[in-house]
């Protein structure tokens, strides 16, 4: 509690009642897509995969079954291990939150710009 004076008069100021910030994903795919290196596609990123030039993946809630295999097998073999993000929304979401009229279903992160979006790591 931190206490104010104003005019003579003494108030205590709650600060347990502060909002926490929450991790917007959105936000942060969007920043890094705009500062950093995002590949998204199927194609584009199990051709990148390969070269193993990924920090973090990131697959939609919807992605097929066969994909998300693919991208584990992949990243079995490698020698780094790539974290996969699983995404709350659906591949629209994810596509809009990249800023593109259509679906995407996997984003591969090359290199994250201003964001935060190696913090999902942690989560």
């Amino acid at each position: 509690m931190v206490k104010k004076k104003t005019k003579g008069i003494t108030e205590k100021v709650d600060l347990s009642r502060k909002k926490k910030k929450e991790f917007d994903v959105d936000t942060n795919i969007r920043v890094a897509y705009k500062t950093g290196k995002i590949v998204y596609g199927k194609n584009n990123v199990l051709k990148y995969l390969r070269g193993n030039p990924f920090k973090l993946l990131i697959i939609a809630n919807n992605c097929p079954k066969e994909l998300e295999s693919q991208l584990n097998y992949y990243n079995s073999i490698i020698k780094d291990k790539i974290y996969i993000h699983k995404y709350k929304g659906s591949s629209w979401d994810l596509g809009l939150a990249c800023a593109k009229p259509y679906m995407i279903s996997v984003i591969g992160v090359v290199h994250e710009g201003d964001s935060d979006l190696l913090t999902l790591k942690v989560r």
